[in-house]
């Protein structure tokens, strides 16, 4: 049957230049990777870390739902309190910590998450005003 159906469309092609597209795609055809870009300039496609500054970072990761509108990666939350200084801070360490990623966005050609936050329910008042809000998640054209 389907070479019946190449045939009828070849012969369409010769016969009505211009009325079928040059490239039909096939069907199931997978949409390109989504990837995630983070402060260490690295994107990728369900990253093992995320470094959110220089202080901050998670690590082990592990996603669900990649290539959703919002995907979650839970892992290890390090944060160096830099009090009185980075220095000397002391490091907090959350397992169980929660990065969700949403909304899709270009950049270059490729396909960025755009946005991130961080949840945990060890989480104080002040980390879930810092790390709970959606953010902007960086894109290659960010750093140049």
């Amino acid at each position: 049957m389907s070479h019946v159906l190449a045939a009828a469309a070849a012969a369409v092609a010769v016969l009505m230049p211009g009325a079928i597209p040059a490239a039909i795609p096939a069907t199931g055809a997978a949409s390109p990777a989504i990837l995630l870009d983070d402060l260490s300039q690295h994107a990728s496609v369900k990253p093992a870390t995320f470094q959110v500054t220089n202080d901050i970072a998670l690590s082990g990761l592990h996603w669900s739902g990649w290539g959703t509108p919002t995907a979650r990666g839970e892992g290890t939350l390090t944060i160096d309190t830099c009090t009185p200084n980075c220095a000397q801070g002391r490091t907090r360490v959350l397992h169980g910590a929660e990065l969700q990623v949403h909304g899709v966005r270009m950049d270059r050609g490729e396909r960025f998450y755009r946005q991130y936050r961080i949840v945990d329910r060890a989480f104080t008042a002040q980390d879930r005003a810092t790390f709970s809000t959606w953010t902007n998640a960086y894109v290659p054209s960010d750093f140049g």
